[in-house]
């Protein structure tokens, strides 16, 4: 094995660790630019790591910090994001070595990932589950065909559609969502905290806040963030304060075709009855660790929320 060295990214020059990203992540320009507020740097003080060879980065093991709510304590966990590694050092054991010294940074460990990946968390005693799927609702079926793709570049939409509302992004609308969060929240045993804080880093710090839009509809609030890519327009639902049912489905058919969007895009619980997944959709890898075994066992037995606002998964 090559000699080789694990760093923070503090330790790395800021141009060099730019061009990393940019050559290895296919994020949008602003989030790469970014990397302050995509790894939320200062919270709790934990930092990504970086794999050096030959004076190179040839690996990095992202991290967002979090508090995490385990019955009555307020414990700090870490996602696990941006994994990599260059192709020419794959299979020769730099994964496992880079995993093992992220491993170190927090005792409590969750993150959504691919099979590869999850293939190394399993080395590490990791569990896992799949128990979040990723739907996705088509509405513009002429559009998503190549040969036919038309990107509709309008700004505007339409800001009423019965009882689905466009709301201001503002603190007055997060305080609200701020505050139903909070009364959920207190009912469950486990859970992330999202808190002032976290909703000032993940919403009102945002390098893409311009494209995020926030809905009311009958008590339940949504945030939104409507994507360009590949001349589509992409509507995810990031955040929901409630569980998102078929009317909620229905509401947001009406305004697509008003607002010609493609598809619309969100995370479901897995149905134990009907546990279909379209060719299009897919289930998440929902991995986790941690070294107390009564934080590991409520982890797998009680963690039910999970929303593309958590972790990376809104912008990869």
């Amino acid at each position: 094995m090559t000699k080789f060295h694990i760093k923070k990214i503090s330790e790395i020059d800021k141009n060099k660790l730019l061009k990393f990203y940019q050559a290895s992540f296919k994020y949008e320009k602003s989030i790469l630019d970014d990397f302050a507020w995509r790894y939320r740097s200062g919270f709790n003080n934990f930092e990504p790591l970086v794999l050096i060879i030959n004076n190179k980065i040839c690996g990095h093991a992202g991290l967002i910090s979090v508090d995490l709510k385990v019955e009555d304590k307020i414990e700090k966990a870490i996602w696990f994001t941006d994994f990599y590694v260059d192709s020419k050092y794959r299979t020769l054991g730099y994964g496992k070595l880079l995993t093992e010294a992220w491993m170190k940074i927090c005792p409590i460990q969750i993150t959504l990932c691919n099979d590869q990946s999850l293939k190394i968390f399993k080395k590490f005693s990791w569990s896992y589950n799949n128990n979040f799927i990723r739907k996705i609702k088509f509405y513009n079926f002429i559009n998503i065909l190549p040969a036919f793709r038309k990107l509709d570049n309008s700004e505007n939409f339409t800001d009423k559609l019965g009882n689905l509302r466009l709301e201001e992004l503002n603190n007055k609308t997060i305080s609200k969502i701020i505050k139903i969060n909070e009364e959920n929240f207190s009912q469950k045993s486990i859970g992330i905290v999202r808190d002032e804080s976290w909703f000032k880093w993940r919403i009102s710090d945002c390098p893409y806040k311009k494209d995020i839009l926030i809905f009311s509809y009958e008590n339940t609030y949504l945030i939104t963030h409507v994507k360009k890519r590949n001349n589509l327009k992409i509507l995810n639902i990031i955040y929901s304060s409630k569980d998102i049912n078929s009317n909620l489905i229905k509401v947001f058919l009406d305004f697509s075709k008003r607002n010609h969007i493609d598809y619309l895009s969100y995370i479901s619980k897995k149905n134990k009855l009907i546990d279909l997944c379209l060719p299009w959709e897919r289930k998440l890898n929902f991995a986790f660790y941690s070294d107390n075994q009564q934080t590991f066992k409520k982890i797998k037995e009680n963690f039910s929320d999970i929303q593309y606002i958590d972790s990376d998964i809104d912008y990869i």
